[in-house]
């Protein structure tokens, strides 16, 4: 692959995780993975050539997507163990292996989404900064399978994200009201949660999180507002957060007379300290058990990402 191709994957897996949120961008990943597979023809020696290739880009994105790291490595060993004879016997066994990934984290997230469910009260006002597809879609249960009513406070940030998650929350009427990202102190004491999710958790009890959540979940956590953390146990990583390959952005502007370089990151780290809830398909755990799930998940995964 050349390098400007894996530049490209890069920039797409990171955009796409951007707006749907990780859980989404690997399944759409190992969807694309079996399809890619079905298409492929070639040798043996040929195919492994490319797998490994590829491997290597998803294994080293910019940030790292962790759930999709795991059950590519889950994947890797499931298919040393079936082998197979002709190159159409391993594709078909690789292919199986793989829905049974997707399978796998689409049961995690319908799982942590149920139990999100309960996380809404009648006459709740909650805080969102970003918000990925299926956290979104919950909200939307809520408001029309449950019939509750609550509001959302939507921070806005780039135009892209913010216009999604107004679409999607006015399909369902849900009472909004969107505000800049530096307006939240005047949002404060009308709101009473605030609902947030994670690229990955790291062992070094980091959250991954969407860039601008640092400053606002400091703001919350100093006003004792509860903050809940939806992320499936698949995004435990156990590296510390500096493995989490962040990316750094360098761009030149020019603006009349000056120059100069803005620098940007595409995800912010903050610490599980500030995180009174995290909802999985566990259940809702408060930060101990957040811990413990930590340690346990690095006892029995041999991980490197």
């Amino acid at each position: 692959m050349k390098p400007e191709d894996k530049k490209i994957l890069c920039s797409l897996i990171r955009d796409h995780e951007d707006t749907v949120g990780s859980s989404r961008v690997t399944m759409m990943a190992l969807e694309a993975f079996v399809e890619s597979i079905r298409a492929v023809r070639c040798s043996m020696d040929e195919a492994r050539a490319l797998y490994i290739e590829l491997s290597e880009v998803i294994k080293n994105t910019e940030p790292k997507v962790i759930p999709l790291i795991h059950l590519i490595e889950e994947f890797e060993e499931d298919v040393r163990k079936a082998g197979g004879e002709t190159i159409e016997e391993v594709k078909q066994r690789a292919i199986g292996i793989l829905q049974a990934k997707h399978a796998k984290i689409e049961t995690k997230v319908h799982q942590a989404i149920e139990h999100g469910l309960t996380c809404v009260e009648e006459g709740d006002t909650i805080i969102v900064h970003t918000l990925g597809h299926d956290v979104t879609n919950m909200l939307k249960r809520v408001r029309k399978d449950l019939n509750k009513n609550f509001k959302v406070i939507v921070l806005k940030q780039d135009l892209a994200k913010t216009r999604r998650l107004i679409k999607s929350l006015s399909q369902a009427d849900i009472d909004m009201e969107i505000v800049p990202e530096y307006g939240l102190i005047h949002y404060i004491e009308q709101s009473n949660k605030v609902f947030m999710e994670a690229l990955s958790i790291t062992e070094d009890m980091k959250v991954v999180c969407a860039v601008g959540s640092a400053n606002i979940l400091s703001l919350c956590h100093l006003n004792h507002l509860p903050i809940y953390l939806f992320a499936n146990t698949l995004k435990f990583s156990h590296r510390p957060s500096s493995h989490q390959q962040i990316h750094r952005k360098v761009v030149d502007h020019t603006h009349d007379d000056i120059s100069y370089q803005l620098v940007t990151h595409s995800h912010d780290t903050v610490d599980l300290r500030l995180i009174d809830f995290f909802v999985s398909e566990n259940g809702i755990q408060d930060k101990e058990a957040i811990a413990r799930d930590l340690l346990k998940t690095g006892d029995e995964v041999p991980d490197r990402s």
